[in-house]
């Protein structure tokens, strides 16, 4: 996992809101229940373990907790709701509004005495001030807040101290002083048995190492903290060392897919995108690495669909948020104003219907403000999809054509030195043959001397075809003169061919010149094969945007509307290195008329 996801994934608890019951109303619940401060503890503690799942709700329920507090006189408890409510905030990334609430609970837990509240709120409140990126504030806060603890001997607080202190190290890059601190925490949670908070401790240490380069105890660490969080009965926690495993494998040149396909296996299933989106990454990482361009793309794919559910998910999560903290500030002020029964008789009925609908236009406009936020972060996200997708392509055309280019040279390395040679031995030996050999008859005689013109033809072709076939040759003396060169060699009994080019002088590129000669070759071999053309103009200009190429014949033409559906592979071939070059490639003709192929490629 990346090095700061790992270690805020014990920081957790340090900020945490409860899960509200689905469907919850929170001013609809039954007041006789929570009119004990035993019973609002326990709504604020739910609150705390599970507010992940939906901070809008959370925030419903942590308010009508703070309300109960408030009515019981508990200052305690006021503190702790405010505490919570202010880390729903934090999460959302509204830190300013984190802060009021933290130094608000802080007021109340200093009035009550409360040293286990007060050191947590400075806790949390130096988790905060370095989220802000305001580290030297965030450490003087840590400061307090583990003086406080080793004072009275508050050793949960402590932990979550020490691990705020490794998260601030880490953000600076300081990776010791992070590990030192990581593994304080691994020790007071392991005197205090919490399992769970060492399960994802144990998650950050094997990241530290593995960022250190001590590949074995970050392997160590992975392991003890998926044993643990076995125990702990957490399988995201699991499925997380699961993935941290699969990098260890990864960088030791094991096989990490049984690790990572597990890992994506279950947050598939618990539809959690932020991960399914790394794991997928890191499937897309591994298969292109293997030379898998086609499962690299299928992951990579899966991976921005997962990546552009969560920013949506996180986009409706915010906007949930603001608009529960528009009804329940209402519903509080409708119930302040029940109870005020005088002042509400004095308020005219314009003026009431003035002062919502104010409100309301203020939640409109926030609400139409959050969903342009949301659409611009859509937009940017495809783009960002539509350039990756673009890279991917490039990569996929590039493996082909080098694949290609590849088996070219072998078959062209096989003609000459495998095929070559033999008809060499071959017209040595029959030579050998026929000077021992005495010929009377002239028919045989001519047989014989047919025969080594034969084979000695052959060799010349096959020399001829290995080197047309070598991947480089065009490198020797540049597009212009290789072309010609090409040209000179086919028979012009057959076929007149003529070629001008213009703004040759320098030379080019080497990819974009020898995949230009391979479809400009191709398209001289596609004439010569099927056009029956008995004239061939090639004409070849470079300029400062980019190169033109016109190749004309008089052939007997064909239907150029069907071109797209025609299949053979030197025309695939050619599209492919067309596209490489994201360049264009035009056919004009019609039968009897024969045929103009324009070719236009970019040069940067």
């Amino acid at each position: 996992m990346k090095l700061i996801a790992a270690i805020a994934l014990i920081c957790l608890p340090l900020t945490a809101v409860c899960q509200p019951k689905p469907g919850a109303d929170t001013l609809a619940l039954d007041s006789r229940k929570y009119a004990k401060p035993e019973a609002v503890k326990a709504l604020i503690d739910s609150v705390f373990d599970h507010k992940e799942a939906d901070p809008a709700k959370s925030m419903l329920l942590i308010t009508y907790a703070y309300n109960r507090a408030k009515e019981l006189k508990n200052l305690r408890l006021q503190g702790s709701a405010l505490n919570v409510s202010a880390a729903i905030y934090a999460d959302e990334g509204q830190f300013q509004k984190a802060l009021g609430g933290h130094y608000d609970a802080l007021k109340l837990f200093e009035k009550a005495g409360d040293h286990y509240g007060t050191a947590m709120v400075l806790n949390n409140i130096g988790r905060v001030y370095n989220s802000l990126g305001k580290s030297k504030d965030g450490l003087t806060y840590l400061k307090k807040a583990e003086d406080m603890a080793v004072a009275n001997k508050l050793d949960k607080v402590l932990a979550y101290v020490y691990a705020n202190y490794s998260l601030a190290y880490t953000q600076t890059g300081e990776l010791k002083p992070a590990l030192a601190y990581a593994l304080k925490v691994d020790s007071i949670d392991k005197k205090l048995g919490l399992k769970l908070n060492r399960a994802r401790n144990a998650n950050t240490i094997g990241a530290i190492y593995y960022y250190l380069a001590d590949y074995d105890n970050a392997y160590k660490y992975y392991e003890m903290g998926r044993l643990l969080a076995i125990e702990a009965n957490d399988p995201i926690t699991v499925n997380q060392a699961l993935i941290n495993i699969g990098e260890y494998y990864e960088v030791k040149k094991q096989d990490p897919l049984p690790y990572y396909l597990k890992a994506l296996a279950y947050f598939e299933q618990i539809k959690n995108a932020f991960f399914v989106n790394y794991v997928a990454n890191n499937i897309s990482n591994y298969y292109k690495g293997k030379g898998n361009y086609q499962q690299a793309l299928l992951y990579y794919q899966k991976a921005v669909k997962a990546g552009e559910e969560n920013q949506g998910l996180q986009a409706k999560k915010a906007q949930a948020l603001i608009q529960t903290q528009y009804e329940t500030e209402k519903k509080e002020q409708q119930i302040a104003l029940l109870n005020k029964e005088n002042t509400i008789q004095k308020l005219s009925i314009a003026g009431r219907n003035k002062t919502i609908g104010i409100i309301a236009g203020l939640f409109l406009l926030s609400a139409i403000v959050a969903g342009l936020f949301y659409n611009r972060r859509q937009l940017k996200q495809k783009a960002l999809m539509q350039e990756q997708m673009l890279k991917q392509q490039d990569i996929l055309a590039k493996a082909v054509i080098e694949a290609e280019e590849n088996e070219r040279k072998r078959i062209a390395g096989d003609l000459h030195d495998g095929v070559g040679q033999l008809f060499s031995a071959v017209k040595m030996n029959l030579g050998g043959l026929f000077d021992r050999i005495t010929m009377d008859r002239a028919e045989d005689r001519f047989l014989a001397e047919n025969t080594l013109a034969l084979v000695d033809e052959s060799c010349k072709e096959v020399r001829e075809i290995s080197h047309q076939m070598m991947p480089n040759m065009v490198l020797r003396s540049g597009i212009a003169a290789d072309l010609q060169s090409f040209i000179d060699k086919i028979d012009s009994g057959t076929l007149k061919m003529t070629l001008e080019t213009s703004g040759f002088k320098n030379r080019m590129e080497s990819n974009v010149e020898n995949m230009l000669y391979r479809i400009i070759q191709e398209s001289i071999n596609n004439v010569i094969k099927h056009a029956k053309a008995t004239k061939l103009h090639i004409n070849l200009i470079r300029t400062a945007e980019g190169i033109e190429a016109s190749i004309r014949d008089n052939g007997v033409g064909f239907d150029s509307n069907k071109a797209e559906t025609f299949s053979g592979i030197g025309l695939k071939n050619t599209q492919t290195r067309i596209a490489y070059l994201k360049g264009s490639i035009k056919y004009h003709s019609a039968p009897g008329k024969g045929t103009t192929i324009d070719i236009y490629v970019p040069v940067d």
